[in-house]
């Protein structure tokens, strides 16, 4: 009788989609998130950005953009470019670890089919408030969503949509960025909206090509 339900216990978790032991740390999937971008050490990219915001007028813009690890940034462009660079750093994950104190799994989810693990990165000052939110898929480890929040107001949401680049690289094609009010300081909100194209990995980019930066 004992064996017997100890199989139907099973079977039920099993049939509830519970994953229990086999979930993954915090620490695991931020490994294992790194690890799938690790070994870009630069890229280069066709970049086209979107703006929709009420206190910019600003058309269009199609450039190019070099980054080299872990946060060298150049955008070729003699116009205004509005984009977060979290998006061109790819998530920025060594930055917001570099200012974690700690990181916790918040939760598991399924979208469309997909696994998404949640990720809360809180501040290493107790007394500051910001903190970051990732959702990661599971199957692939790259970002599905982040959130920047200040308090209790959201400052900034990024979806991600991925490309497999030279068969082995998992690298954003579109960004969607929704930028709150309070950023833009007009108390309207407003999207940015990045595609990318044309990826050239591991170039080998000087630093001197990005001169100082603070």
């Amino acid at each position: 009788m004992r064996n017997t339900l100890t199989v139907m216990v099973a079977l039920l978790l099993a049939a509830s989609g519970v994953e229990g032991v086999s979930t993954p740390t915090a620490g695991q999937i931020l490994s294992r998130v790194q690890h799938s971008y690790q070994a870009i050490d630069d890229y280069v990219a066709k970049v086209q950005v979107v703006t929709d915001i009420p206190s910019f007028e600003v058309p269009p813009r199609s450039f190019t953009v070099y980054v080299k690890r872990p946060d060298k940034v150049k955008i070729e462009s003699d116009s205004l470019v509005v984009i977060p660079r979290d998006v061109l750093l790819l998530g920025n994950i060594e930055g917001h670890l570099a200012e974690a104190g700690r990181v916790i799994l918040n939760g598991v989810t399924r979208r469309q089919g997909r696994t998404i693990y949640c990720l809360k990165f809180f501040p290493n000052d107790p007394d500051r408030r910001d903190r970051v939110l990732l959702w990661v898929d599971a199957e692939r480890y790259t970002l599905s969503r982040t959130e920047l929040w200040a308090g209790l107001n959201r400052l900034l949401t990024v979806y991600w949509e991925h490309t497999h680049v030279d068969d082995r690289y998992w690298l954003p094609t579109q960004v969607r960025c929704e930028i709150s009010g309070g950023i833009l300081g007009a108390g309207r909100p407003g999207t940015v909206t990045v595609s990318f194209s044309g990826y050239r990995i591991n170039t080998g980019l000087s630093d001197e090509l990005f001169g100082a930066q603070e």
